[in-house]
């Protein structure tokens, strides 16, 4: 392929940069500002794990603006996302590197983005990474990466990307909204791991020491089970008086399918997409493996839309709600099935309802395992979570459309990007075999 020009990402960057390498100076949520770890850029939805102090040195360059391209610095260099207004008030990981458009580039910002996340921007990005356990790249990389003026194909690509963008920040937007409904409409108050006493004060909240009786241990002698959070997420469910609460076994069926060895294939039309645990929380599914779908048994391993998928080993809790675009999909036996009874309650809302906090602590405290954790493979232990049913099903219908909406809109702009991407990279293969000079 002829690059003419010497057209580089620099001529579309007002500035490429990394945040200095300092000290984070940690605190909690009541008092820190909002602080996205590298991981977290990539998750559904957008939330922080982490605060840092206002005081913490060289904060002024961890702020990111909307149309910002982040690219991901360490670990596994070179994945990129777009900021969206979702961004406001939190800050970003110094080691994240920022591409801020100039206006050329904020015009053309889409097909940025898109050519990066070709397989040929991607080798660019990576072919300097350095590093013997852990690689990295620099700003400079990126800086120097060139990039094709194709005039004939540009705004269309830069359009499909931005309507994409747009689409996942309604999601986005559209999940946050459904939550919000869960503890306005359910009468449930908003809480976190600050709200909770630890014993012994801020010494005893620095290790997260605290008592338990005797007579309060049910035969659980596991710290995870007796979390002052969860008997507070119990003791606030148990207290709500307008609505009733269902075992989780009342409303869904769930199941966890057994081991088995995995056939990937190359070619797709060979295969079957597999979703695996770290796809769960994503905003889009990274790196997708597929299974021959000849494999012995393999329905034993096909999602179903509106199936609710949660991780039950490793990472605990993370789920998803099952689409139309995976409906068909197969998925790793490290996620338990939720099948929700829809006569008995709405899957958004049952999806909803588990994402929110008081569906999420209830997962943490059914952990086990010393090196791994699981849920998964123990007997049914999921069976008792409790769920908060409406009375008034059109507020459990209402919930739960905005959730299905959500993850509809997420997985048609994935689509979209997906197709834009991929249009770019036949555009581009097609030109380097013609020799012709771009």
């Amino acid at each position: 392929m002829l690059w003419g020009g010497g057209y580089l990402i620099n001529n579309l960057s007002e500035k490429i940069f990394v945040g200095a390498r300092v000290k984070r100076l940690f605190t909690n949520s009541k008092e820190g500002i909002p602080y996205l770890m590298p991981i977290d850029l990539f998750m559904f939805n957008l939330k922080p794990r982490k605060w840092v102090r206002r005081e913490t040195e060289d904060l002024d360059n961890w702020w990111v603006d909307p149309s910002t391209i982040l690219i991901t610095q360490s670990g596994t260099p070179g994945r990129c996302l777009l900021v969206n207004k979702l961004f406001k008030d939190k800050v970003v990981s110094p080691n994240v590197i920022r591409v801020i458009p100039n206006k050329e580039g904020y015009e053309n910002v889409g097909y940025l983005y898109a050519y990066l996340n070709t397989w040929i921007g991607q080798a660019f990005l990576i072919k300097d990474r350095y590093g013997a356990t852990v690689k990295h790249i620099e700003p400079h990389h990126v800086a120097n990466i060139p990039i094709p003026r194709i005039p004939d194909l540009e705004e269309e690509i830069n359009q499909k990307i931005l309507e994409a963008h747009k689409l996942r920040e309604e999601a986005q937007e559209l999940l946050l909204k459904a939550e919000e409904m869960i503890y306005s409409e359910l009468g449930l108050p908003k809480i976190d791991e600050d709200d909770v006493e630890y014993f012994g004060g801020e010494i005893g909240r620095l290790v997260k020491a605290f008592e338990v009786k005797a007579s309060e241990l049910g035969y659980r002698l596991d710290a995870s089970y007796h979390l002052p959070i969860a008997h507070l997420v119990v003791s606030n469910l148990q207290k709500v008086k307008l609505d009733h609460i269902k075992k989780l076994k009342e409303v869904a069926d769930s199941f966890v399918p057994p081991r088995f060895k995995r056939p990937y294939v190359r070619d797709p039309n060979d295969g079957i997409p597999l979703l695996q645990g770290t796809h769960i929380p994503q905003i889009k599914p990274l790196d997708i493996k597929y299974i021959w779908k000849r494999m012995k048994n393999i329905e034993a391993y096909i999602v179903r839309k509106n199936w609710i998928l949660v991780t039950c080993s490793g990472t605990i809790g993370r789920l998803v709600l099952v689409s139309d675009y995976w409906d068909g999909w197969t998925a790793t036996n490290h996620l338990l099935r939720i099948i929700p009874k829809e006569k008995e309650i709405n899957p958004g809302y049952l999806a909803g309802f588990l994402l929110s906090i008081y569906g999420q602590v209830q997962f943490q405290r059914l952990v086990y395992g010393g090196v791994v954790d699981e849920i998964g493979e123990a007997g049914e232990l999921f069976y008792d979570i409790l769920v908060l049913k409406p009375r008034d099903k059109s507020i459990e219908n209402k919930i739960g459309s905005l959730v299905i909406e959500a993850y509809n809109k997420k997985d048609k702009a994935n689509q979209i990007e997906e197709e834009a991407i991929k249009e770019l990279e036949i555009y581009l293969i097609e030109i380097a075999e013609g020799g012709e000079k771009i």
